[in-house]
């Protein structure tokens, strides 16, 4: 096993996770879905690589970073998951309306939504036999997804997005003035709105 590693640095951390993955994948048919949820992931990825670099895709998430001076305003974040939801949600609808097919998996993914989590913290950027990597105490917290159970105990959305503190303070955005409902969880303060595409 060959494995590189470097020094430790700050920046922003990404998970954009499909919402409904598990019981989509128990109404359809799996090898039309495959072929879904790989395009809808392959066109996340597309639209967030003009600010960060794809890490890694797990079976229903893109994961991601953009070091510390790729993103210096908030607007231009905020902006990149608006887009890239509207979008998503712009791609369900194409593909339940082909009118070439009428399988579960076409009919049935409107069902799917998207959120995302978006954190400033540390990492390191390694390489473990020839793949980019990274890891640390905050990569881990974005991408075992334990935040969404304080999402789900307090409010129906499916498709939002959440900045923890530390995401929002380094791009000078008080919580005051976040238009947003925080979630307190064990290791940080979030603060997340519902995500919307239009005649959603």
């Amino acid at each position: 096993m060959t494995m590189t590693s470097n020094k430790s640095q700050f920046g922003y951390l990404l998970l954009a996770d499909i919402s409904g993955f598990s019981s989509y994948l128990m109404k359809v048919e799996l090898e039309h879905a495959g072929d879904i949820l790989q395009k809808l992931l392959e066109d996340v990825a597309r639209k967030i690589e003009s600010v960060f670099r794809v890490q890694d895709f797990d079976i229903d998430s893109v994961f991601a970073f953009a070091p510390e001076a790729g993103i210096v305003h908030f607007e231009k974040l905020h902006r990149l998951v608006e887009e890239t939801y509207v979008e998503f949600k712009g791609n369900l609808t194409e593909i339940s309306n082909h009118i070439t097919c009428n399988c579960a998996a076409c009919r049935e993914v409107t069902s799917l939504d998207l959120k995302f989590m978006v954190h400033f913290g540390e990492t390191i950027l390694s390489s473990l036999q020839g793949k980019p990597m990274l890891y640390g105490l905050d990569p881990t917290f974005v991408r075992r997804r334990v935040w969404k159970d304080e999402v789900s105990a307090s409010v129906s959305w499916r498709g939002y997005v959440l900045f923890t503190e530390q995401c929002l303070a380094r791009l000078k955005v008080s919580a005051d003035e976040f238009q947003g409902t925080e979630f307190d969880h064990d290791q940080f303060r979030m603060f997340g709105m519902e995500l919307k595409s239009e005649g959603a």
